[in-house]
């Protein structure tokens, strides 16, 4: 499936491709003033999996819009976090068209080795989103690491679990895919609900970050342990997923659904009363981040090597209106919600 339309500063291509603390202060740079628009190529896991990726994608363009930059940005995206060849053919044909940058998100962190090092072989100066850690191999290394850490949103949302079940319970957890990102989130929860001997914890199957593989998982879950008290979800879409399940057998009040990343679907989810808490990240922060690595490259400025922003843990008690109109500054007004 192919999509093909135009945005921007007053053109940005997309192509929608599918195979298969409160917050951050911000300085405003001045405005760019560029011979040639800013070629930029936006590669992610589809924006259907969660709307952080959609957001991260019109916040960059309200933030180099905002510094008066000229750019076209395309926008490739693949079905699942476990399609790595499909996105390493994209790396490919966007090296092929030729960029100035590449904002790459990756299927998985090991995954994408082989696409950094050709970008790093053909000269593109990258931004690897969702991951802090700078890979070892220098071939491989990116221009710019932004993420918020998988590790610490995890300890955040262990500790919010921890002191809603009182220090004792039966909690079981999902996993996404295999690797950096699942991991640190299940260890970091771990690293804090492991001090509370009371507390005992199930873990459960990989998801694939797949909301529907979520739901079926929860249900076997559930179905094999009906003293449950929470489920926790390592993401937006597991999280959900979970909550739909404990929906539908009508004990969103006795059991305790969580995700991770406090994405606008989390949001509602909380308000209609079927999701629980969820750690939140000021996802247009990140953006932010994001094209300001791009503008300072293309001054002749070192980017940071790594971004990293904060969390906000709320739940479905959380009055967390300003909280998400700051996250979504420039996100909101591209997407209109």
């Amino acid at each position: 499936m192919s999509n093909k339309f135009s945005i921007g500063k007053s053109s940005v291509a997309i192509t929608m491709i599918a195979v298969t603390a409160m917050f951050l202060g911000l300085t405003f740079s001045p405005k760019v003033v560029t011979a040639e628009p800013m070629r930029i190529a936006y590669l992610s896991p589809s924006f259907d999996i969660s709307d952080a990726w959609e957001r991260v994608f019109w916040a960059i363009q309200g933030r180099l819009d905002e510094l008066g930059v000229d750019y076209e940005i395309q926008s490739l995206a693949v079905s699942s976090h476990v399609d790595h060849a499909g996105q390493l053919a994209q790396v490919e044909s966007v090296i092929a068209k030729g960029v100035d940058y590449v904002f790459l998100g990756p299927t998985e962190y090991e995954a994408c080795i082989p696409a950094l090092r050709k970008l790093k072989k053909a000269g593109i100066p990258t931004i690897v989103f969702n991951y802090l850690d700078p890979h070892e191999d220098e071939q491989a290394r990116a221009m710019t690491y932004v993420a918020f850490s998988h590790l610490l949103g995890g300890k955040i949302s262990g500790s919010w679990a921890s002191m809603h079940l009182g220090g004792k319970g039966k909690i079981a957890i999902l996993q996404g895919a295999p690797g950096v990102a699942s991991d640190r989130r299940m260890e970091g929860f771990l690293s804090v609900v492991e001090q509370y001997p009371d507390i005992e914890v199930i873990i459960g199957p990989h998801t694939d970050f797949d909301r529907s593989k979520a739901y079926e998982a929860a249900q076997n879950l559930l179905a094999a342990h009906d003293d449950l008290d929470l489920i926790y979800g390592v993401s937006t879409t597991i999280g959900l997923g979970a909550g739909q399940a404990v929906r539908q057998i009508g004990k969103s009040d006795e059991i305790a659904t969580m995700g991770f990343g406090g994405t606008g679907d989390e949001i509602i989810a909380m308000k209609e009363g079927w999701l629980t808490a969820s750690v939140l990240r000021p996802i247009d922060d990140s953006a932010v981040g994001v094209a300001d690595a791009f503008v300072a490259h293309s001054k002749g400025e070192t980017p940071p090597q790594s971004w990293s922003g904060p969390f906000k843990m709320i739940d479905k008690w959380s009055d967390a209106e300003d909280i998400v109109e700051y996250a979504n500054r420039y996100s909101k007004p591209k997407m209109g919600r």
